[in-house]
């Protein structure tokens, strides 16, 4: 049983999905409370929920039934489905997923990652979570299939004995997390991205593993789609300004432990400036010396101009990527000067004068 702080981590974890709008699923055995938080998180949110248990649902529930109208068939939604769409900031959240047969969990892929059921879109605001007792504990349960686990964060989910005490005695606990300033939250995803882009230029070979074991399949494993779920919490964890730990436990939520692990300690000793310092001074910018720290630095100057485009900001990358040219690492300056030269603004030019190294590169490119 876990400690009073894992379960405050987890929590703040599970409603940083929620506002994230990326899916996740609780893992514990039965009488753990989840639809219970659930349902809270809903109230106190002030948001509609629909709870649907998966474990005796059919495929149409989840796919729709086809209807024949005019000549064209379509994928007439469920009921549920129809309700989310007409709201706004609505939560889905299905039970019992793994006791659900294959058909049924093969059914809720386009539910849980595009938010369509028959031919029904939920809504981009709508909220998807999930809950599943692991298979041993589970009544006729099985592992989930790889490629619908590898849409969630998972979390383990176990109620500490203070919780239940406390809550038994009408004091059930809660967290919240605050509503990050629009701009902190996109400074924070620039950033977080571009890190993740530094970690997997070094370590390629973790860009996507599949377990071997279908239990392990059945879990959090690295993929391009789990990596993105990585940047976007992290980065709202950042901007939140939550702790480490839930940054850990939301990083293995998607990744797994090994991955996890390791990119959470690239983060924590990567030490990089802030992409605004740079592109207010590029010319005091001292050139990082390894290639993966170097990379980190292209990818979120990048990402700070599709930001906020000036031709002053332009043209500081610029600097920064003939610095990057003339100090021993043309390939890198070349791969991100492809993007530099698609974003310049209306009628902007490199500037010959400046840009010695960089120039003949981009012509020998065709770029310029």
């Amino acid at each position: 049983m876990g400690t009073i702080d894992d379960y405050a981590a987890t929590y703040k974890v599970l409603i940083t999905c929620v506002a994230a709008r990326v899916p996740v699923i609780l893992w514990g055995p039965p009488g753990q409370g989840k639809t219970s938080v659930i349902k809270q998180i809903a109230t106190d949110q002030k948001r509609h929920l629909e709870v649907i248990l998966a474990s005796i649902r059919e495929p149409q529930d989840f796919a729709g039934l086809p209807m024949l109208s005019n000549g064209v068939a379509s994928l007439m939604p469920p009921d549920w489905a129809k309700r989310l769409s007409e709201v706004d900031n609505g939560i889905l959240f299905t039970d019992e997923v793994n006791t659900a047969p294959p058909s049924v969990q093969a059914a809720l892929l386009r539910v849980c990652l595009d938010k369509v059921a028959g031919d029904c879109h939920l809504g981009d605001d709508t909220s998807v979570i999930a809950a599943a007792n692991p298979p041993e504990q589970a009544a006729d349960g099985w592992d989930l299939a790889p490629p619908l686990a590898n849409r969630f964060c998972h979390l383990n989910w176990d109620l500490p004995a203070e919780v239940v005490r406390d809550g038994l005695a009408g004091n059930w606990v809660s967290y919240s997390i605050p509503t990050p300033n629009p701009e902190k939250l996109q400074n924070a995803l620039n950033a977080e991205r571009a890190a993740l882009s530094g970690f997997l230029a070094s370590r390629p070979d973790l860009t996507t593993v599949l377990p071997k074991s279908a239990s392990e399949q059945g879990r959090a494993f690295p993929t391009p789609r789990s990596w993105e779920m990585v940047a976007i919490l992290s980065g709202w964890i950042t901007a939140c300004e939550l702790s480490s730990g839930v940054r850990r436990i939301a990083v293995l939520g998607c990744v797994g432990p090994g991955p996890a692990a390791e990119y959470i300690t690239y983060r924590e000793n990567i030490d990089l400036p802030n992409p605004e310092e740079i592109l207010a001074n590029p010319n005091k910018f001292v050139m990082p010396n390894r290639m993966d720290k170097i990379y980190v630095v292209g990818a979120s100057l990048m990402a700070a101009i599709r930001y906020k485009m000036t031709l002053d900001r332009w043209n500081a990358v610029g600097i920064v990527l003939e610095r990057m040219a003339s100090s021993g690492h043309p390939d890198l300056a070349v791969t991100f000067a492809r993007d530099w030269i698609r974003e310049r603004p209306e009628g902007a030019t490199p500037e010959k004068s400046l840009l010695r190294s960089l120039v003949p590169l981009l012509t020998e490119a065709k770029m310029i």
